[in-house]
């Protein structure tokens, strides 16, 4: 009976203490690297916004910071939809332009709600390349939602 009762109090508290955490955790980050050199390699993941209970998406925004150093510089393409692409645009890119120093590249946001956004990861030159995207997906009043982050392609 005593081993029951603590398998139940220590259940209790890693539990609550794991609650209390999820409220915390709002980066999404995705680390990669090319590794078959390259130079038109691109790395493309699948950004899933959706309402998790903090409002419905509005945008998704990420930045990348190139990791290694050496010449070539990493870049990113953020992308969903066709239409309307005017008033919001539906691609926007971002590089960052210093090698593995604390900096991401600039914030690029693509507001077209709900749904898929695609993301791809390149790089300038041939060689092996790492680099860190982080990518958020928000609502219209800049509250972090629901996000996730899927691999398509690896080069």
């Amino acid at each position: 009976m005593k081993f029951s009762g603590l398998k139940n109090t220590v259940a209790t508290v890693l539990g609550g203490l794991m609650i209390s955490q999820a409220g915390a955790v709002l980066a999404h980050n995705q680390a990669g690297s090319f590794t078959t050199g390259l130079a038109a390699g691109i790395d493309f993941y699948q950004v899933s916004c959706f309402d998790d209970g903090a409002g419905a998406p509005s945008y998704a925004e990420a930045q990348v910071k190139d990791m290694t150093a050496n010449s070539s510089k990493v870049g990113i393409v953020l992308q969903k939809g066709t239409t309307p692409c005017t008033a919001n645009k539906c691609a926007q890119a971002s590089t960052d332009t210093t090698d593995t120093d604390a900096a991401y590249s600039p914030l690029i946001r693509v507001t077209q709600g709900s749904g898929v956004y695609n993301l791809f990861v390149s790089h300038s030159t041939a060689g092996t390349d790492s680099y860190d995207v982080q990518v958020h997906c928000k609502t219209a009043t800049n509250v972090h939602t629901g996000t996730s982050v899927s691999s398509k392609q690896q080069q």
